[in-house]
């Protein structure tokens, strides 16, 4: 028997409270998209075998799940793809979350996908990652309770399937990568309380117009509201990146894309990737003028995405 897994990757969409003053803390938007993906496969063996991409840490998810739930025997791994590490499109969360949800297949433990994550150490700031592994689609989580810091629960508050009339043109610059690991955990210890009138801003972008514009299909109020949310989380974490954006180029951009058919674009997570929102029969001649407009700066791929509204696709190969 062997266990098939493809994930979707995800573009963040933004955090919606770094205040934390109501008890609850970060929060956050994200979208699953249909490419890049995490792929493989995993059957029983001998001995514990990982081939293909990401070995080294494809085995250190492997062993961390065995051991996590005591099972002896062991397991062959083969990574056919890996979502890029480090820019922004959520590639750890998918990797770990691929590897347990294979490995609880094959050895029949029942947990949900929440479980999986707690036990893969991927509920620190977002459950975004975990939502769009499981449904797909648009998500935002409520965020850390931090009345009670023990409770590892991210609890998914909003789920809505993404327009199949819409799409997304993704950049990823060749900069710097985005912060990760205990450079991240440090900066957000750093980062100063978002002010309450900036947090209240984000809700009310979110509850009156980005939800409703998504629910209509009203792409332009979509946009307009993706990006006022961006640019306030963007000042946000000036302190920590060095400006709203995680460089220069990834501004530039943003910018560029703006001022060049996209109706919303963004920063996902730390970068450098970045994205614009737009209609399907827009996307080719918006994706052509951006990647000469990187070829021409820093240079960079651009392609476009679909939404993935259904979450990672798990066979049973008997």
């Amino acid at each position: 028997m062997k266990v098939y897994v493809k994930t979707p990757a995800r573009l963040h969409l933004g955090l919606i409270d770094l205040n934390g003053d109501l008890g609850r803390i970060f929060g956050g938007l994200g979208v699953a998209i249909d490419h890049p993906n995490v792929v493989l496969e995993a059957e029983k063996s001998q001995t514990l075998s990982v081939s293909g991409e990401k070995i080294e840490l494809t085995r250190k998810l492997t062993t961390r799940f065995m051991e996590a739930y005591t099972i002896k025997d062991k397991v062959a791994i083969d990574v056919k793809q890996a979502i890029p590490e480090h820019i922004g499109l959520g590639s750890g969360t998918q990797l770990a979350l691929a590897v347990a949800t294979s490995i609880s297949r094959l050895f029949d433990v029942k947990a949900s996908t929440h479980d999986l994550a707690v036990v893969m150490g991927r509920v620190a700031q977002s459950g975004v990652g975990t939502a769009v592994f499981e449904q797909g689609g648009l998500v935002v989580d409520a965020g850390k309770n931090t009345k009670d810091p023990a409770q590892k629960s991210i609890p998914l508050i909003c789920r809505q399937p993404f327009p199949d009339q819409w799409c997304f043109v993704v950049a990823i610059p060749q900069t710097k990568k985005g912060l990760a690991n205990e450079a991240e955990a440090s900066a957000f210890k750093q980062l100063p309380p978002m002010p309450a009138d900036a947090v209240g801003k984000i809700c009310r972008l979110t509850m009156m117009k980005l939800l409703p514009a998504l629910s209509e299909k009203d792409l332009e109020s979509f946009g307009d509201a993706m990006t006022q949310i961006q640019c306030i989380v963007g000042d946000s974490f000036a302190q920590a990146q060095g400006g709203r954006y995680s460089s220069t180029p990834a501004s530039q951009c943003i910018k560029f894309m703006l001022e060049n058919g996209v109706y919303g674009a963004g920063q996902s997570s730390w970068g450098p990737t970045v994205y614009g929102v737009v209609k399907n029969e827009e996307a080719k001649a918006i994706q052509v003028k951006v990647q000469i407009f990187l070829d021409n700066s820093v240079g960079g791929e651009v392609f476009v995405a679909k939404a993935n509204n259904q979450g990672a696709i798990i066979k049973v190969i008997r």
